[in-house]
């Protein structure tokens, strides 16, 4: 008598309604997230509720997960937008600063730093404060040693941009904000990436048409006080400098002799 062979069952696939109820559970809770985000940027912008939307905004970024910074960075950049009002805006670039110290990393550095430095154009003193000390509080963060060439160049591809612009605010805000960078970087600061700053520094102070000569004549200071000024690059600065002390204006005559006090320390 033969004798049957038995076929070994096939397990049944596996469901489909567990791994699908995963990602709508996953896509309702961005919802709820954005929902809740942007609540909290609304209340920014009245006085009674700018402190506990601007603390729920800090839990958000803390607790938050990696399916939600896109979302959550989106909505802070379109909170610095010119539609904005400036205590929203403020509160927006201030958090763009918190959510670098706590998640550390530079792959969204170069977006947060360009959509700060965009608001050296906003007409509110303010907002440009703001940026001023955004650009410090990063650069404290990221700057620090050598090596970092790369990162330096994060910082100073937006704000060159901003010095070519037309006009003379936007022009001081960006070389203040320049300023803060060198001012802010951790100790020891990347000499041999602000060196290279002294030839652009150079050019701008000989060109007629840039008009915030006191503002970046401020920048030669602190390079100068974090001995960033390369030997070779003194020579054409000082050159530079005497130019700015026969400036019509008084601002840059100034700031031109508090220039050459500096480098004489």
């Amino acid at each position: 008598m033969a004798t049957k062979i038995l076929k070994s069952k096939k397990p049944p696939p596996p469901s489909s309604s567990s791994s699908s109820s995963s990602s709508s559970s996953s896509h309702l809770a961005m919802i709820e997230l954005k929902q809740r985000i942007l609540t909290s940027l609304s209340k920014l912008s009245d006085r009674d509720t700018h402190q506990i939307a601007a603390e729920d905004l800090e839990n958000i970024i803390k607790s938050l997960t990696p399916e939600g910074t896109t979302m959550l960075l989106n909505s802070l950049y379109d909170a610095t937008g010119d539609t904005q009002k400036p205590a929203v805006k403020k509160e927006a670039i201030r958090l763009l600063c918190f959510f670098c110290a706590i998640h550390i990393g530079t792959h969204h550095l170069g977006k947060i730093i360009a959509h700060i430095v965009k608001r050296v154009r906003d007409s509110d003193s303010g907002v440009k404060d703001a940026c001023r000390e955004a650009i410090g509080e990063l650069s404290s963060l990221y700057l620090k040693g050598e090596g970092v060439e790369s990162v330096v160049v994060l910082f100073l591809k937006p704000l060159f941009e901003a010095l070519n612009d037309q006009s003379k605010g936007v022009q001081a805000a960006a070389a203040m904000c320049m300023a803060r960078m060198v001012q802010m970087a951790s100790q020891p600061p990347p000499i041999s990436a602000f060196h290279k700053l002294c030839t652009r520094i150079c050019k701008y102070l000989s060109n007629p048409n840039f008009l915030a000569k006191a503002a970046l004549l401020q920048l030669v200071s602190i390079l100068s006080q974090v001995g960033a000024i390369s030997p070779q690059g003194l020579e054409p600065l000082l050159q530079s400098i005497h130019e700015c002390l026969t400036n019509s204006g008084w601002a840059t005559r100034k700031a031109a002799a508090d220039a050459l006090s500096a480098l004489d320390k």
